[in-house]
């Protein structure tokens, strides 16, 4: 599809209307646009990325917490499995077990009692205790604790125990809700590994059950690590096993956990605006949560956006009353500036700024900037009027020089005529020269001529003054033939030939020679007329010298200058041997007409600079 221009600068107008006009509202929108817009939104990026890495960084945390959660109960589960190892290794131990009847019973409880004190003994750095309970194979129980009733032959739990284990793929069971029945013990609920004591010579002697107190593992663990207080373990079952009381983890967190079957995850529950990391312990068939209310990382987000966007929103009012505060300072003076070049175009040139002391340079300089340009306009105008009065004498002088030349021309042409009647050769060849240089003269639309036709005015004044000298000089003429049709300044060579003739020679010293040469030098036109007089010294103090000498140079130094500038210029070279006066002008060859006359027009200017 194509648009005309038009519709393009209609459309640049409707554009323009919307946009501000004023160098203070231009100011004030570039500053929104460029600088606050695009820093509020990489301030606003960075925060979401602050919170990016700020909520992986919490993630990181949790992780590692529940890392330590995880070692800390597998901990206690290796160090039940080390006691079983360090009692199925006690020989004492074995043979008062597997053959009770042979011991004293207080004996025999004195030197269970002191094994079981002994094991806990090795594991003091525990956070928390072993509580043994033991049966052998006549079933007398021996415990670490006080119970809280009194002991009785259990041989049916053994039993039961024994037939239990026998099925299973384990020689050994966790029981997670195992009942407590320690005495003043605090919770409901133990962690217990149930073994039977077996030995390869005697077999069967006994079982065994180690217990940890789960709830005061919970309890040691939320102490010792603040930051994991929202804790909540359950079974594969969805069965809670241990929970904070400040949590509330649903049925289907559970299900989500148990459905995903992997031994670590972490995701955000949105609806309870948490993050929940959890791990899960395999021989147990638990499952450790912990959760990490959202709103901490949001609080914190949001407490350091407030004050980021608060110094920004001071910020950007600062800089929005600074910026008009600057524009105001620059765009009052170039209101005043305005006003001025409105009145001075007005002309009412006598209009000056007055530029304060509390300016800037840049306004100071522009307003000393102004008041030398209305000087210089007022200098100007004045030179223009005195130009203008002075072109008017002039042409007032060309129109009284020029009121008939033809009746000069034609009074000429009488002379010329009555002469040639008279067989005055002589007088009608001073005629015919001296009207081609008065018509020459009088034609001042033209100011360049050919070369060729101004050597030809050239021979004409020469013709005259021959006559007038009795032929006391020669003139040679060496021009180039690929400078015959360059342009030069009307009867500019006329007057060289002139001081030559008139200053150049004594009479005394015989017969003067002037040569008039042309030639190209590069782009210019050289032109050179030169004699073998006494030089400028000698015609200087020569007696009887006319005041008037240097006028025609100086008037034709003038006439190159106001034509060609600094391209044009005229030297002299004098020496006792004669003086050569030398013209360097712009080379421009001006084609001929066409000698078949098929254009009838000048072909143009070839040359030149």
């Amino acid at each position: 599809m194509t648009i005309s221009a038009g519709s393009e600068s209609e459309m640049a107008r409707k554009w323009r209307k919307w946009l501000p006009n004023t160098l203070k509202y231009r100011l004030f929108t570039a500053y929104i646009l460029l600088l606050m817009l695009p820093l509020c939104i990489a301030i606003f990026w960075l925060f979401q990325h602050f919170e990016s890495i700020r909520q992986q960084d919490m993630m990181e945390r949790m992780s590692e917490r529940m890392q330590q959660v995880h070692t800390s109960l597998t901990d206690m589960m290796a160090f039940a499995y080390k006691a079983n190892t360090m009692l199925s290794q006690d020989e004492s131990l074995i043979q008062i077990m597997h053959d009770p009847d042979n011991y004293d019973p207080l004996h025999r409880k004195k030197v269970i009692e002191s094994k079981m004190f002994g094991i806990n003994n090795s594991f003091f750095f525990h956070q928390t205790e072993l509580y043994f309970r033991f049966i052998d194979r006549k079933g007398h129980v021996y415990t670490s604790y006080a119970p809280n009733a009194q002991l009785t032959n259990d041989l049916a739990e053994l039993q039961a125990w024994q037939d239990r284990l026998q099925v299973g793929a384990r020689p050994y069971r966790w029981v997670a809700d195992d009942w407590n029945d320690i005495k003043d013990s605090q919770g409901d609920k133990l962690l217990s590994l149930y073994t039977l004591l077996d030995d390869q010579l005697r077999g069967k002697y006994g079982l065994a059950r180690i217990s940890i107190n789960i709830q005061e593992w919970f309890r040691s663990t939320l102490k010792d690590s603040p930051a994991s207080r929202d804790l909540t373990i359950f079974t594969g079952e969805g069965e809670s096993v241990l929970q904070n009381a400040d949590t509330s983890f649903g049925p289907s967190n559970m299900d989500r956990m148990i459905s995903a079957r992997e031994k670590e995850g972490h995701y955000t529950d949105s609806k309870a605006l948490t993050m929940v990391h959890y791990s899960y312990v395999e021989e147990l068939d638990w499952y450790v949560v912990s959760q990490m209310p959202l709103s901490e990382l949001q609080q914190e987000v949001q407490r350091l956006r407030l004050i980021v966007y608060l110094f920004l929103g001071v910020l950007v009012v600062v800089f929005v009353l600074v910026t008009f505060f600057l524009a105001t300072r620059m765009t009052k003076p170039l209101n005043v500036l305005k006003r001025s070049m409105e009145e001075a175009s007005d002309k009412k040139l006598n209009v000056k700024i007055s530029v304060g002391t509390g300016a800037t340079d840049e306004v100071r300089s522009l307003g000393e900037s102004f008041n030398r340009m209305i000087d210089d306009v007022i200098e100007l105008i004045d030179r223009l009027k005195q130009e203008e009065r002075q072109k008017q004498v002039v042409r007032f002088q060309m129109l009284l020089f020029q009121m008939n030349p033809h009746f000069l021309l034609n009074t000429l042409n009488t002379v010329k005529w009555m002469a040639r009647k008279e067989k005055q050769s002589a007088i009608a060849g001073i005629c015919t020269s001296l009207g081609s240089i008065l018509e020459a003269c009088l034609n001042s639309d033209i100011e360049l001529i050919a070369l060729k036709e101004e050597i030809k005015l050239l021979r004409s004044y020469e013709s005259i003054q021959v006559l007038r000298f009795r032929e006391q000089f020669t003139m040679v003429y060496e021009a180039e033939e690929a400078v015959q049709y360059a342009l030069v300044p009307k009867l500019s060579l006329q007057p060289l030939v002139e001081n030559c003739i008139v200053h150049g020679f004594d009479a005394s010293e015989g017969r003067g020679i002037i040569r008039v040469r042309a030639r190209e030098e590069g782009n210019e036109l050289v032109l050179e007329v030169a004699d073998n007089g006494i030089g400028i010294e000698k015609a200087a103090a020569r007696p009887g010298r006319r005041s008037g000498h240097g006028i025609g140079l100086s008037n034709l130094r003038e006439r190159l200058q106001l034509l060609f500038k600094r391209e044009g210029n005229l030297e002299i070279i004098s020496g006792e041997q004669g003086t050569t006066v030398r013209i360097r002008l712009p080379l421009l060859i001006a084609a001929p007409y066409s000698e078949k006359g098929d254009s009838g027009h000048v072909d143009g200017f070839a040359g030149g600079r």
